[in-house]
């Protein structure tokens, strides 16, 4: 059962490049939506049917996090292709955004090696603002407003995350908040005798 939430992972990896085809070969708007919206409902439901199956392993939570690198990376190099005025109009807020992520992915690698996949409620609600965002911008023409809002709600959950990986002794794995830090580890993924 765990190939129906890598599925869904590896879908969301492939939309990424879909999306930035979109763009290069002057695609409408309206397909832009659609992208977006199976790129968040995989990102959902890889980890809702991840733990229905009772399939939930540290590295699948990994590969999730870094699908959601990739796709955002694309859906990001898309929107420069068919909305560049409006990054450029908030490319100080955006930097502020990058620099945040790049700091939790250096973070993560200095303490533990490896690559965040805390997955909090602030994060959660960082994905749903990035789709919002990104929805706005590629598919209704919001303007560069849009990308301070996301910056604002992204660089709050990257100092969350950052003091999640900080506080923690092993890597943190589906971390709810910085107040239960102590309470999650990946071996709470494990079943007995079974390693990562």
């Amino acid at each position: 059962m765990i190939f129906i939430p890598v599925g869904l992972t590896v879908l969301r990896l492939l939309l990424g490049p879909l999306a930035i085809g979109l763009a290069l070969t002057h695609q409408s708007h309206f397909f832009y939506g659609p992208v977006l919206l199976l790129g968040m409902l995989s990102d959902i439901f890889d980890g809702v049917l991840a733990r229905r199956f009772g399939v939930v392993r540290p590295w699948l939570r990994r590969f999730d996090s870094a699908a959601d690198i990739v796709f955002y990376a694309c859906i990001f190099v898309t929107t420069w292709l068919v909305a560049g005025d409006a990054i450029r109009k908030a490319i100080v807020p955006l930097s502020l955004l990058a620099a945040s992520e790049l700091a939790c992915i250096v973070v993560s690698f200095i303490r533990f090696r490896s690559l965040a996949s805390v997955h909090c409620y602030s994060a959660k609600f960082y994905g749903v603002v990035m789709f919002l965002t990104f929805f706005g911008v590629l598919a209704l023409n919001a303007g560069s407003w849009a990308f301070l809002i996301l910056a604002i709600v992204a660089v709050t959950a990257n100092i969350e995350i950052i003091l999640i990986l900080l506080l923690s002794r092993t890597a943190p794995v589906d971390v709810l908040s910085v107040f239960h830090v102590n309470r999650a580890s990946p071996e709470a993924f494990l079943r007995p005798n079974e390693s990562a």
